[in-house]
């Protein structure tokens, strides 16, 4: 899949109102196509913020895990080229406050080679968990659709948690898929804050599963120490 041409890129999606956390006063977001200048920067920033707190990657030690690590590099890599991650920023400046990385999803798409070629035990676990939620969930058949915009990772930086960045990138996917021509977009989210902008977004409880039943039953993957118990796929479908 390549975006249509007739879709600007980079644009800006989605504008809000939020707190400054430096100075407590209201002001100006936006949430903007992750520019291709800045596609090492949001790995960086996914590395070093989204990692070490996701929390099936916590319950993992994914950190620790070196194979595992370079790994997810070359799967986010493999899908930025896609240009439908998103960034939000405040107005007036360059700093980003949250990202969201994206995929366009096809149900006739055949599982990434990439996927049979893992080393590394601790992302085996993780898609091996959510290929299996996502495969459950069988949103192509209960929406009736062909693709659909897919979350791969969302992040708010330390700094700007509780000011409502992840709901805001959330609900700008809305206008993008609108463009695009897409009416469903599915997202796994693993843990409370997460699964809590999301609600706040509009998407619905497609699929609640609690982590130990993940480790007891198909798929038989354990997260040991797991800091929520349930994991939700959810959906926004479009109409």
């Amino acid at each position: 899949w390549t975006r249509p041409e007739s879709v600007d890129y980079p644009q800006i999606w989605w504008k809000f109102t939020a707190k400054d956390p430096e100075t407590g006063d209201l002001v100006n977001y936006v949430v903007e196509d992750l520019p291709e200048e800045r596609f090492s920067e949001a790995l960086d920033l996914m590395f070093k913020f989204f990692l070490p707190d996701e929390v099936m990657s916590q319950s993992l030690g994914l950190i620790n895990d070196e194979v595992s690590m370079k790994e997810f590099k070359y799967f986010w890599m493999e899908v930025m080229p896609q240009k439908v991650s998103l960034i939000c920023r405040k107005e007036d400046s360059q700093e980003i406050c949250g990202l969201n990385i994206l995929e366009m999803s096809e149900k006739t798409e055949e599982p990434s080679p990439y996927l049979q070629l893992m080393k590394g035990q601790c992302l085996k676990n993780i898609v091996k968990a959510a290929e299996y939620l996502k495969d459950t969930a069988n949103i192509y058949e209960r929406y009736n659709v062909d693709r659909q915009l897919y979350g791969l990772g969302l992040l708010t930086l330390p700094k700007y948690r509780g000011c409502g960045i992840a709901t805001e990138l959330l609900k700008a996917r809305f206008p993008m898929m609108k463009a695009l021509g897409l009416q469903l977009t599915a997202t796994l989210f693993s843990g409370p804050g997460s699964q809590a902008a999301a609600k706040k977004a509009g998407f619905t409880d497609d699929l609640v599963v609690s982590y130990e039943t993940l480790g007891k039953e198909e798929p038989f993957v354990e997260f040991p120490n797991i800091s929520w118990p349930i994991v939700k796929f959810m959906c926004y479908y479009l109409t």
